[in-house]
């Protein structure tokens, strides 16, 4: 298994936070995230949880409410996962809503988001299989990304971090491996730009959920 690599905010009491309250759904602590990456495990042809928490990055920065629920079966490999027992299916459809509830909460608070990302056997963070699962969660409604995409590749935009460690690992990648120090720049920038892509999206993500309720 590989070494992971999750900080945590900092632990530092913020008074005015406590006082007017944040909404935050829970994190799942380690022996969740470890049941819920274990299980993940025995799927080999779905995500693993860095895969996970990208894809769930980029559908819930998107423009269409959605959910974990409606993308069961493409997280596991397309056939859907296989439970032990009900109790088992349960737990990880829990599991699965309340890291989704925590993320989405986090970027919509405008907090910062550390997204889980693996490490090698040497400590090193590439973050591509992350940068991959927020194309897939793009991907599921690409249209609606459209004008992101042509402006993060024709100038430095929202989405050029996420774009450049995506496109480091495909055979099409011309400009070579990113050097150490650009690559902890460009995934800082990608955290701190994920509450704006969030933003982005307000006002046709408000319009889609009232067509939804209608």
């Amino acid at each position: 298994m590989s070494n992971k690599n999750t900080p945590d905010p900092s632990p530092d009491f913020d008074l005015e936070k406590f006082l007017n309250g944040t909404d935050i759904s829970p994190k799942l602590d380690d022996q969740q995230f470890e049941t819920l990456e274990l299980f993940m495990e025995q799927h080999p042809n779905g995500m693993h949880m860095e895969i996970l928490d990208g894809f769930f990055c980029g559908l819930i920065c998107g423009p269409h409410p959605a959910g974990p629920d409606e993308f069961i079966p493409y997280i596991f490999g397309g056939s859907g996962p296989k439970y032990q027992s009900p109790a088992q299916a349960e737990e990880i459809r829990n599991f699965l809503n309340q890291h989704w509830d925590y993320v989405k909460d986090m970027i919509k608070s405008q907090e910062t988001y550390y997204p889980v990302l693996y490490s090698d056997n040497d400590f090193k963070v590439s973050a591509n299989d992350w940068a991959f699962g927020f194309v897939l969660g793009l991907d599921k409604y690409r249209e609606s990304w459209n004008e992101l995409l042509e402006l993060s590749q024709k100038e430095e935009h929202l989405l050029t971090p996420i774009l450049t460690l995506y496109l480091e690992t495909s055979p099409e990648n011309k400009d070579g491996p990113i050097h150490a120090e650009d690559r902890e720049e460009i995934i800082s920038t990608m955290v701190n730009n994920l509450p704006q892509i969030y933003n982005h999206f307000s006002d046709e993500r408000e319009k889609n959920s009232q067509n939804l309720s209608h």
